[in-house]
């Protein structure tokens, strides 16, 4: 049987967009996690490319609810800030916020920040694209390794980008940047709508997977567990024969869960607790 540690399931709070950051954190201490994925927009936590809100305070709140950041993740899908911006000026500001973010991460306590690789143009010659990600991302892994952050990229769906929606794409730019700050994150809806499964994905690149989006779709949504049609038990067997260590974050979006979070993540972490291994069991995962 499939099993989890529960510091490892890591909450996100992108569906209590409605709500105040200590809503989301009474919410989903309640419902039983340990750790979340804290995502750098409002009204969560403030930052543009100039800088960001107090980290110390935000921390507090978290910890006071027994609560671990255990990753940051700076919004990075909407079109203020991205990885590829094409602009020289855009991508500058761009470059700026990921490095604050990455600072951010570091005093928040997180040893992951989450990103991709959006932002060509779709009339772009893909190659242009593909040489700015790995000209971005190396150029972010020295601002990773000076705050003790990884840099997890993840694929994304072909309509958010034409560059790094499948896995030897990801493949590639990770030999292209060879640099141990810079690592793969696992999204079980960009990996679905690509037609690739956990087993490719942990055969192709094994300990490079250093966080996961591990959520239901069919395969699109972004759903909770039970909502979609990914086969849950099966998935985590995958990430056990690989001995996967990193985070299980629930990365909910569908808007069906915007007005009730709460009840979201609490059904969701329901659906996780056959397999969360008891406190004290030494068994390994």
């Amino acid at each position: 049987m499939a099993v989890i540690h529960r510091k490892q399931l890591s909450a996100m709070g992108i569906h209590y967009l409605y709500y105040p950051l200590d809503y989301m954190l009474d919410a989903q201490a309640k419902a039983g996690f340990q750790t979340i994925e804290l995502v750098g927009m409002a009204p969560h936590f403030l930052m543009d490319h100039t800088g960001f809100q107090a980290t110390a305070p935000v921390r507090k709140m978290a910890e006071d609810r027994g609560l671990t950041i255990g990753c940051f993740t700076p919004e990075c899908a909407v079109y203020q800030y991205l990885m590829c911006a094409p602009d020289e000026g855009f991508h500058h500001r761009s470059m700026e916020y990921f490095k604050r973010g990455l600072e951010a991460a570091g005093q928040l306590g997180a040893t992951k920040l989450l990103t991709n690789c959006i932002g060509g143009t779709w009339d772009e010659a893909y190659d242009r694209v593909y040489e700015r990600a790995v000209k971005s991302l190396t150029l972010l892994a020295a601002t990773a390794a000076d705050y003790g952050v990884t840099i997890a990229v993840e694929t994304v769906r072909p309509e958010e980008s034409k560059c790094i929606i499948t896995l030897p794409e990801l493949k590639r730019l990770l030999g292209d940047v060879n640099h141990p700050n810079v690592k793969a994150g696992m999204d079980t809806i960009a990996m679905g709508v690509a037609g690739e499964t956990p087993e490719e994905w942990f055969k192709t690149l094994g300990k490079d997977i250093v966080h996961t989006h591990f959520v239901d779709g069919r395969p699109y949504g972004h759903l909770v567990w039970g909502d979609g049609l990914f086969p849950l038990e099966s998935y985590l067997d995958v990430l056990n024969k690989y001995h996967y260590e990193g985070l299980i974050s629930q990365e909910i979006t569908d808007f069906r869960y915007f007005e009730d979070p709460a009840g979201a993540d609490a059904r969701n972490f329901r659906a996780f607790e056959p397999f969360i291994l008891k406190e004290g069991d030494g068994a390994n995962v």
